[in-house]
């Protein structure tokens, strides 16, 4: 029989109240026996006095690598921006992947919840090694007690950010040549395109970020490809069905009808056959709704910087100017006069 996780985690609460009175019973103990001896002169400062100087010893070096930590984030962000701008696509492909986890399916993710009992454990034995430091009036049970509550918090926090035991369902490419495991699900969206996206990973990066992909699947029943005949040198245009039941959503997988991936840009597309069982080149198809979406974003870009462009000429307009210091408008109210 296999315990839920509320029951697992009532189990570690139980022991934790049990165990609390019995370490608090051993520190009375020791406390009691401390009293009985000679006393001698302290030449260790109090847990809480430790605090202050180790925050007036330390809190330079914590304020500077607070800074450059915000100061790196800021420049990864703005660095982000600047690609995005600078290529439609990835701006494209950036954006898909928000929606796709966004929209995933939870069920499909199944969490594992150790991250709670190793935050749990890092809280008692930090509480119980502050018990023993107030108690005691020990300094090194106090640092001890700080290192392992941050130590439980940073431990359990990677392994709730990168989900080390978490399960996640398969997602499979099945065909003529049998079915392979291409990536593991991690979110899914329809887009306006025609496409259902299907966001995987298949392995990690220096052990902590998944190395995840998409996978563009078709949801449109035919597409029409503009191709040149290779006799006559005119182009036509082909028109391919798309196949019936494309997609098979099973309880712990994910089945996508095709011989294989094939990357095209920053997507991978399953392969397709036609009526004939020829294989489907899904390249032109592909960059064809990859250029009409990059049209679009372009176009909004171009839109935001030639407003921005005007405004900052008619600012830099000297009747404007005049205009707004003389009558104390702003540029839409000089603008209106």
């Amino acid at each position: 029989m296999r315990l839920g996780v509320s029951a697992k985690l009532l189990f570690v609460i139980f022991c934790i109240f049990l165990l609390l009175p019995l370490s608090v019973s051993a520190v009375e103990v020791i406390r009691r026996e401390k009293q009985q001896q000679p006393a001698q002169s302290k030449g260790i400062l109090s847990p809480m006095q430790a605090v202050l100087d180790f925050i007036s010893a330390f809190w330079l070096p914590l304020l500077i690598t607070g800074v450059i930590v915000f100061v790196l984030l800021y420049i990864i962000k703005w660095i982000k921006t600047q690609r995005e701008k600078a290529n439609v696509f990835l701006l494209d492909y950036n954006r898909t992947r928000a929606l796709c986890r966004l929209h995933a399916n939870k069920k499909r993710i199944k969490e594992s919840k150790i991250w709670i009992y190793i935050l749990a454990v890092g809280i008692f034995i930090s509480v119980l090694l502050f018990v023993i430091a107030l108690v005691t009036d020990d300094v090194p049970s106090f640092i001890l007690a700080l290192i392992s509550g941050i130590g439980g918090l940073v431990v359990s926090g990677v392994f709730k950010f990168a989900g080390f035991f978490n399960r996640y369902d398969i997602v499979q490419i099945a065909g003529r040549f049998g079915n392979k495991i291409v990536g593991y699900y991690l979110g899914e969206c329809i887009t306006s395109d025609g496409f259902r996206n299907f966001l995987c990973w298949n392995r990690r990066k220096f052990l902590l970020w998944k190395n995840d992909f998409i996978i563009k699947v078709n949801l449109n029943k035919e597409w029409k490809i503009e191709t040149r005949n290779p006799q006559t040198k005119q182009r036509e245009v082909r028109t391919f069905t798309i196949p019936n039941d494309l997609i098979i959503e099973g309880e712990d997988a994910i089945i996508i009808k095709g011989e294989g991936l094939d990357v095209a840009g920053y997507y991978y597309y399953p392969i397709l056959t036609d009526q004939n069982g020829d294989i489907v080149n899904m390249d032109l198809f592909a960059f064809a709704k990859a250029r009409d979406v990059a049209m679009l974003d372009t176009l909004y870009q171009q839109t935001e910087d030639f407003v921005r462009v005007q405004r900052e000429a008619i600012n830099l307009n000297p009747h404007v100017r005049y205009i707004g210091k003389t009558r104390g408008e702003s540029v839409e109210g000089a603008q209106g006069g």
